[in-house]
């Protein structure tokens, strides 16, 4: 059985990069962003695997592994909307605390009330997969404490990680709405806007979390977090972008217009690894400027991982999945 790691309070001492007496910046109304749209670019012919990926056993996690440091924060604005009904979790899950940068994290970016959106590298190999947390704040917290347990089993065993092979995780994209648990606040941003709907693909003024009408956003890349993830990966070519969710139990892959077929591949690959439903659309309600549709079509191999649960990060079974695409981006491609 998988043990995860105890979370030790303090155990990273590390300083972030930005210094701790200096105050959050400033954030105000971003302007337009010119960010890429949707067409494709040019890529290399792409060899699909044609060996079939068998999971191995994986080494058990150590009792006590290194942490990343988290912090309480009360929450301090309300938003009203009706939740949706059914499909809800037995136990609901509260407010997480938000992951904080060490010395050697890269900020990326900061959210609308000034907390900053950090990556954490694992591996030196040129060939980046990228693992997105927390698009959706505290309403999907699990996929935060998935991304911590994921980044304690790599700082532990590091020979798992292919040498032409870099793991980049960011753990939470939206940190303003983790303290806030499982309620309408915390599965938006400090503007009310839907984080999932805020990209360049196929964006829409009406955009919808299931039978509800959601902020999508001024315009595409209208929120501090989506231009700085956008920004990122642009500047990071990553050959892989996983995005974490719950709890649809499926892993669909990135489809912008004229969109990557490897994203197809790859995450069949991912959802065969972990044991999660694939080589289905997602078709419960339309989903616009998603951000895994957007990556597609920049020509990066990207999917939506959704968890089973709503309340379990399910990290042996996504290390599986990470494991067989890191076998196919280093023998398929």
């Amino acid at each position: 059985m998988l043990i995860i790691g105890m979370w030790l309070a303090g155990c990273q001492t590390a300083t972030p990069t930005v210094s701790p007496t200096t105050p959050a910046p400033s954030i105000t109304a971003a302007p337009a962003v010119a960010l890429p749209t949707a067409a494709p670019r040019q890529i290399a012919t792409r060899v699909t695997p044609t060996e079939t990926y068998t999971p191995t056993p994986l080494p058990t996690l150590p009792a006590v592994i290194p942490q990343i440091a988290r912090v309480t924060i009360t929450p301090t604005r309300t938003l009203t909307l009706a939740l949706p009904t059914g499909d809800m979790p037995d136990t609901e899950v509260s407010p997480y605390p938000v992951p904080q940068p060490g010395l050697n994290d890269e900020i990326i970016g900061y959210s609308g009330e000034g907390r900053p959106i950090f990556a954490r590298r694992f591996g030196s190999g040129d060939r980046i997969i990228l693992l997105v947390g927390g698009i959706h704040g505290g309403w999907e917290a699990n996929t935060v404490e998935l991304i911590a347990g994921l980044m304690d089993y790599f700082a532990a065993n590091p020979a798992d990680i292919d040498p032409a092979v870099s793991l980049i995780f960011i753990p939470a994209l939206n940190p303003d709405g983790l303290p806030y648990g499982r309620t309408a606040a915390g599965r938006f941003n400090m503007n009310g806007a839907d984080l999932n709907r805020n990209w360049g693909c196929d964006w829409s003024e009406e955009a919808y979390w299931r039978e509800q009408r959601v902020n999508p956003g001024a315009s595409p890349f209208s929120e501090p977090e989506t231009q700085a993830a956008a920004r990122y990966i642009e500047q990071l070519q990553p050959v892989v972008a996983l995005f974490y969710h719950s709890a649809a139990n499926g892993v669909y892959a990135g489809d912008c217009a004229q969109g990557f077929a490897d994203s197809d591949t790859m995450a069949e690959i991912y959802g065969e690894a972990a044991g999660y439903r694939t080589g289905a659309p997602f078709t419960a309600y339309p989903v616009n400027g998603a951000a895994s549709n957007w990556v597609d079509g920049l020509g990066i191999a990207s999917a939506d991982v959704e968890l089973q649960s709503w309340n379990n990060p399910e990290v042996e079974r996504n290390l599986r999945g990470i494991m067989a695409v890191m076998a196919w981006v280093t023998t398929g491609r």
